[in-house]
């Protein structure tokens, strides 16, 4: 009867610390996933600000100043100067606001995506076609 007994002490000790390991386990993985969460804004922070360094190159262009004054912009692309500058205005509307806080990142994002996408459609507009 005693070898029975000290079994099942045996037992209850390891099933005791079997759940305060899974209490610890469950507690590290809730930190882990806390600091995850912080993650993909970073993400889409930096996904944004190459977004608008790549708009800008290609409302702008790089401006370069050669050897005898001239200025080059390279990297501009041809298009209406007309939808140019609705371009500009919408991105310097969705760069103000994500900067004064009135829209998040996700919207950020998503709005930096369409002004590329525009910039896309009306490259393959002719000039004829913009109004």
């Amino acid at each position: 009867m005693g070898f029975v007994f000290c079994f099942l002490v045996i037992g209850i000790v390891m099933a005791s610390l079997l759940l305060l390991i899974d209490d610890q386990q469950t507690s590290r993985l809730e930190k882990i996933l806390i600091k995850a969460r912080s993650i993909q804004p970073l993400f889409l922070v930096q996904s944004a600000e190459q977004k608008l360094q790549r708009l800008n190159t290609l409302l702008y262009g790089n401006i370069t100043i050669t050897d005898d004054g001239r200025t080059i912009a390279q990297g501009r692309i041809n298009i209406n100067e007309g939808a140019r500058q609705i371009i500009i205005s919408q991105l310097n509307a969705l760069t103000n606001n994500y900067e004064y806080g009135r829209i998040n990142i996700k919207d950020y994002h998503t709005g930096l995506n369409e002004l590329l996408a525009t910039i896309k459609k009306v490259k393959v507009l002719n000039f004829e076609q913009i109004k």
